[in-house]
């Protein structure tokens, strides 16, 4: 989500500028499938997130930015700029931005996707708020699990690590709620919300909430191809 928010900041700036500003898409970003967004300022009762996506949009397409729904193929350097290709045609552009975002590294359990948005959640800072005083779970085994645990120990009743069958990270923290389980898990069940985890031994773990935090996994290999320089930083996501 904050990424989104970021992106959508560098295109008004550039539109606001008058320079010519085209945004080329393909999937939906994670602030369109955010169902409520509570730390936004100027929105005292929240907003969902595909409206604040939408609204954003609007805001663009009114200072002139041009909006097309087209997947990018190829592009290509050229004297003086670039040519960017999508299934559909080609454009010329004296600079680039690419805002691909990150893909999530989600472990391999059934239900995580249908519960994204009800139950499970990717960003302690971001939903932790709304799991006050609830039982939930932190699925992950490295510093980013610690990281996000942390920050949600003083939020939550019960925290419980699950590793997935991976070692156990060490947990330095003083805190009585949290609990480490290594079984390797099955399956994300509830029905409106996450209810419980099933772990392939046959064992159950109520839960309220579920926070992933295997790390993230880049997406903009492609751009290596285009002889970009990358810089590789270390951050707590």
């Amino acid at each position: 989500m904050e990424q989104d928010q970021q992106e959508y900041q560098l295109v008004y700036i550039h539109g606001r500028a008058n320079l010519k500003t085209l945004i080329l898409y393909q999937e939906e970003g994670a602030l369109e499938k955010t169902k409520k967004i509570e730390n936004y300022y100027g929105f005292e009762n929240g907003i969902n997130g595909k409206e604040l996506y939408e609204t954003g949009i609007k805001q663009a397409e009114n200072i002139g930015v041009e909006v097309k729904k087209q997947e990018v193929t190829n592009i290509q350097m050229i004297e003086n700029g670039f040519e960017v290709k999508t299934e559909k045609a080609m454009f010329s552009a004296k600079s680039i931005i690419l805002a691909t975002g990150n893909k999530k590294n989600k472990p391999n359990i059934k239900g995580i996707e249908e519960f994204e948005g009800r139950g499970v959640s990717y960003c302690a800072v971001c939903d932790g708020f709304f799991y006050r005083n609830k039982n939930i779970a932190v699925i992950g085994s490295g510093n980013y699990a610690i990281s996000e645990t942390n920050e949600l120990v003083n939020i939550a009743d019960t925290i419980t690590i699950l590793t997935n069958g991976e070692k156990a990270p060490e947990f330095r923290a003083n805190q009585d709620n949290v609990t480490i389980d290594t079984k390797e898990m099955e399956a994300i069940k509830g029905d409106k919300r996450v209810k419980e985890i099933q772990f392939k031994d046959g064992a159950t773990l109520k839960t309220d909430g579920i926070f992933v935090a295997q790390g993230v996994a880049g997406s903009l290999d492609f751009a290596k191809k285009l002889g970009i320089m990358t810089r590789k930083r270390s951050y707590n996501r």
